[in-house]
C-alpha cells in the first residue's frame, strides 16, 4: 500500500496518470511503491495506518476532510499540482509545496529531503533544490513581511485617498517592460508585485485567485505561494475560501494595508511625480 523509504512510510496520492508516471522510476531506487487514486482513500488509509510519515498529494484531489486529517496527523505532505488548488494547503498551513509539474528525480530528492528533516506544520517551497538559498528566501520573505506589518500600523484615522487601479496598472505594465531590457531576476520584488495588483484589483471590486496572484508576483508559483503564506500570516494579506470549491482560495488586502497602498500611492501617483517602481 505504502512506499518505504528507509524506516519512513511515504504514501502517493496522486491520480492515475500521476501514478504511471511515477510507478517505474520510484521503483527504479528501490523503492516499495503504492498508490491511493482520491482524497477520501487517502483520508480513509490515514485513518487506519498512524504510521505514515510522508505523503505526497495532488492538489486536485484535496479535500476539507482530507486537509482536516493531514493537519491532524502530522504526516509531513509533498504538495504538487495547479496552485489554483492550494487554498486547503494554505488555510491548513499543512503542506509543502514542490514543482507543479515534478520529474521523478526531483520527487525522490524531495522525499529524501521530507525524510530527513524534523516533522513540522507549515508551507516550504521544494522547488529549489538549493537549502541555502530556500532558508534565505524565508527569512526574507519575514523579514519583510515583518517590516510592512510595522508600516502599516494606523497612523492616521482620516479616510485616505480614492486609489485609480488605471494607474496602478500603468505601474504594473512599466515593472513588465523592463523585463524585455534586463534579467528579470534582478528586480525580483513579489511583495510588492501582489500588493500592487491586490490594490488595482480591490479598486475594481475583482476578487483575485491564488493562481492569479502567483502569475502577477512574477516568480515561480511555489515561491510566490511561500511568499502569499508569509504576508497572510503577518497579517498583511486575508485568505477565503471558494464557497463552491473548497481547494480553491482568494487572496484580499487586510484593511490596513489597503488604507496604507492608498495613502502612498496618493502621494506619488500623482501627473507631477515619478511612477513608484
Amino acid at each position: 500500500m505504502a512506499l518505504r523509504f528507509g524506516d519512513v512510510t511515504t504514501l502517493c496520492a496522486v491520480s492515475p496518470a500521476w501514478a504511471d508516471r511515477y510507478r517505474d522510476a520510484l521503483a527504479g531506487e528501490g523503492l516499495a511503491v503504492g498508490f491511493v487514486a482520491d482524497g477520501a482513500a487517502l483520508t480513509a488509509t490515514l485513518a487506519d495506518h498512524w504510521t505514515i510519515d510522508v505523503v505526497v498529494l495532488d492538489l486536485a484531489l484535496a479535500t476539507p476532510a482530507l486537509a482536516a486529517r493531514l493537519s491532524a496527523s502530522g504526516p509531513r505532505v509533498l504538495a504538487f499540482g495547479n496552485p489554483e488548488h492550494a487554498g486547503l494547503a494554505l488555510a491548513s498551513n499543512l503542506a509543502d509545496f514542490i514543482a507543479e509539474v515534478p520529474a521523478a528525480a526531483d520527487l525522490v530528492a524531495a522525499i529524501r529531503e521530507a525524510a530527513a528533516a524534523p516533522t513540522a506544520a507549515g508551507v516550504a517551497d521544494r522547488s529549489d533544490q538549493s537549502s541555502a538559498r530556500l532558508g534565505a528566501l524565508g527569512a526574507e520573505a519575514e523579514r519583510v513581511a515583518a517590516a510592512l506589518a510595522r508600516l502599516i500600523a494606523p497612523t492616521d484615522a482620516s479616510d485616505p485617498p480614492p486609489v485609480d487601479p488605471g494607474a496602478i496598472r500603468q505601474i504594473v505594465r512599466a515593472r513588465r517592460a523592463r523585463d524585455r531590457y534586463f534579467p528579470a531576476d534582478i528586480f525580483a520584488d513579489p511583495a510588492w508585485d501582489m500588493l500592487l495588483d491586490l490594490t488595482a484589483a480591490r479598486a475594481e471590486g475583482q476578487p483575485v485567485s491564488v493562481s492569479s496572484l502567483c502569475i502577477a508576483a512574477c516568480v515561480p508559483p511555489t515561491t510566490a505561494l511561500r511568499w502569499i503564506r508569509t504576508l497572510c500570516d503577518a497579517g498583511l494579506f486575508e485568505r477565503a475560501s471558494d464557497p463552491g470549491d473548497a481547494r480553491r482560495a482568494f487572496i484580499a488586502l487586510a484593511e490596513p494595508t489597503a488604507r496604507a497602498m492608498a495613502r502612498y500611492l496618493g502621494v506619488f501617483v500623482r501627473p507631477e511625480n515619478q511612477d513608484p517602481r
